[in-house]
């Protein structure tokens, strides 16, 4: 089933994204997460911290996905830098990281 993005969230969802209230995972690259491994459905926000992070991500339905290419897959040529602190918002079900040094927050949403 398809996810229509805000227009589908639960107020619990939107809360989530700006305070966290649903939890988190930080998340260590390289390599690819996915949200089932984690007992989850998606992550509602990704952000970068410690550094500057090469990242991609699966759209959970509509759109496009977060990479160079708009298709995540396991290349690190596709990934999109993303600087100390930036919030990348969506709903996404698959990060890719292509360095074991940088961290991510991925905001539970479902």
């Amino acid at each position: 089933m398809a996810h229509k993005g805000v227009r589908e969230w639960t107020s619990e969802e939107l809360s989530s994204v700006a305070l966290g209230q649903n939890g988190f995972h930080i998340i260590k690259g390289s390599g690819e997460t996915t949200a089932a491994s984690k007992g989850i459905t998606y992550w509602v926000a990704i952000k970068a911290v410690d550094s500057v992070v090469g990242v991609q991500a699966r759209a959970y339905g509509d759109g496009d996905d977060f990479a160079i290419s708009g298709t995540q897959n396991t290349t690190a040529g596709n990934n999109i830098n993303i600087a100390d602190g930036d919030i990348i918002y969506g709903a996404f079900d698959r990060i890719y990281m292509d360095q074991s040094a940088e961290y991510i927050v991925a905001y539970i949403g479902k």
